[in-house]
């Protein structure tokens, strides 16, 4: 309906009614979805290939509005192996970050909305008793299993079983994502309270300060201290602690260095290098910054205008992009090499319209590489490497394997 009213540049009353009625009906079907009563058996599925942590299968993530749906995420699939970290990098509002949001379930609804696809997390989960108490193993400890859960499936009354404790998230802003009337020791302490059965005050305090001390803080100086007294630096340390604090499978990072200067954000990656060497799970990093990509990932994943165009390893992607938006990405970052007098280069164009996407390769307006074929369908994803993909009509199966 959008699309029929472009060149116009405004919608009717009408047709404003219309695309709200159309919404209204969808938002109740998926509300109602996500918050039914279902048994375990409906959100438990099973991973593609076992050395994966996550897999995103054709996702897509909606938002109902009264100029019509935005596609945020409209058909992203990729996957996080074990122990390793996965780089995903895009221009703002590519769909990053809603897509890491739609692993966690905090999407904000009812206006956005999982709409189809699957996100299939390997969780290891308390082994529960008669009474739905986790059994204990007899070293102090409990026994656990390993589960696969779809959890774009979870009811919202499940998603406790992996979020803060399975998988945990590093916001870009930690001043937002604090609570400015608790102590530090209070909002760390909560997270062992929640996830750890049978934990008591003073065990939830000894975990805060242990984490405190593993990211580089001295518990005495910061544990009863509030938000606001914390440098930017320091808040971000916190947040990574209380990531840490539920001993996740998955740490999701957020443009986690982006409110910091240079040498903060240097010590900020630093300590997430040597956590992921720690701790035995993945690290999902969400930056625009290539630099960081570079020093931090095993894997890269390149988004646009909701979509992945091209993924591979840090090596294939840095050493040999195919894909033109990516090279332009490449060509866009400053170097130590470049002139005075020249100038940055920049992609030309917009990313177009969410509301209404073309049919046709979204990029194509702004590629100077583009063919006769890249006005027909969007390309499909072509393995061009056991580990690189590439959605581009420039890399037919023919041209991948010959």
């Amino acid at each position: 309906m959008a699309k029929e009213n472009s060149n116009k540049g405004y919608l009717s009353g009408k047709e404003i009614r219309a695309i709200a009625k159309s919404n209204a009906k969808e938002m109740k079907r998926l509300e109602a979805y996500k918050n039914r009563r279902c048994p375990e058996s409906e959100f438990l599925s099973q991973m593609a290939d076992d050395d994966n942590i996550l897999e995103i299968q054709d996702l897509h993530t909606f938002f109902f509005t009264e100029q019509g749906v935005v596609k945020a995420v409209n058909g992203v699939s990729y996957d996080v192996p074990k122990n390793s970290v996965v780089g995903v990098v895009g221009e703002s509002g590519c769909g990053k970050s809603v897509t890491s949001m739609s692993v966690m379930r905090l999407i904000q609804g009812p206006t956005g909305q999982i709409v189809d696809g699957s996100i299939r997390f390997k969780s290891n989960e308390y082994v529960l008793d008669g009474k739905g108490q986790p059994i204990p193993d007899g070293d102090g400890g409990y026994r656990m299993e390993e589960k696969v859960y779809d959890i774009a499936k979870m009811p919202m009354r499940e998603i406790h079983r992996i979020r803060g404790k399975q998988v945990a998230m590093i916001f870009q802003e930690p001043m937002t994502s604090l609570n400015p009337v608790f102590t530090i020791g209070q909002q760390l302490d909560e997270v062992t309270l929640l996830h750890m059965p049978g934990a008591t005050k003073q065990i939830a305090k000894e975990k805060s300060e242990d984490m405190l001390r593993l990211v580089g803080i001295i518990p005495e100086n910061v544990y009863n201290a509030f938000p606001h007294e914390l440098s930017g630096g320091m808040r971000q340390r916190v947040m990574i602690a209380m990531a840490l604090a539920a001993e996740p499978r998955l740490i999701i990072a957020d443009e986690p260095t982006t409110a910091l200067d240079v040498t903060i954000q240097a010590q900020i990656l630093d300590l997430l290098q040597d956590i992921k060497n720690k701790i035995d799970g993945s690290i999902l990093l969400i930056t625009h910054d290539l630099g960081v990509i570079a020093e931090m990932a095993d894997y890269v994943v390149v988004m646009y205008a909701g979509k992945v165009i091209e993924k591979g390893t840090v090596l294939e992607i840095f050493q040999d992009p195919r894909h033109p938006y990516t090279i332009g990405l490449q060509k866009s970052k400053p170097t130590m090499t470049l002139d005075d007098d020249t100038e940055l280069y920049n992609i030309p164009g917009n990313v177009p319209n969410p509301i209404d996407m073309p049919s046709h390769c979204y990029f194509k307006e702004r590629c100077s590489m583009c063919t006769k074929k890249c006005s027909g369908e969007y390309p499909g994803m072509v393995q061009v490497s056991p580990t690189h993909f590439v959605a581009c009509h420039l890399y037919d199966e023919e041209t991948a394997h010959g």
